[in-house]
């Protein structure tokens, strides 16, 4: 999307960033690409029973993706 001018922001969960995620992005040529961590003790999707827990899990990104649209210094440290 970022290619075509749209703004984009990738999330993942803290264990996968730090392996798939940074894999990924560095495969891509874009090693410093910024994605929005969430704790993995959130677990599994599946497991949201709620709206409540949907917004749990959106509040622990929303900060994160907003600053990765606009552009702002990403906060979260890079996992390695």
């Amino acid at each position: 999307m970022e290619k075509a001018g749209l703004p984009a922001a990738s999330i993942g969960v803290e264990k996968l960033v730090k392996t798939t995620g940074r894999g990924m992005a560095r495969a891509h040529g874009i090693p410093d690409y910024p994605i929005a961590v969430i704790s993995h003790l959130m677990g599994p999707l599946a497991d949201l029973k709620d709206d409540h827990d949907v917004q749990v899990l959106a509040m622990a990104a929303a900060h994160q993706v907003e600053a990765i649209l606009i552009g702002e210094t990403f906060m979260y440290p890079v996992p390695t």
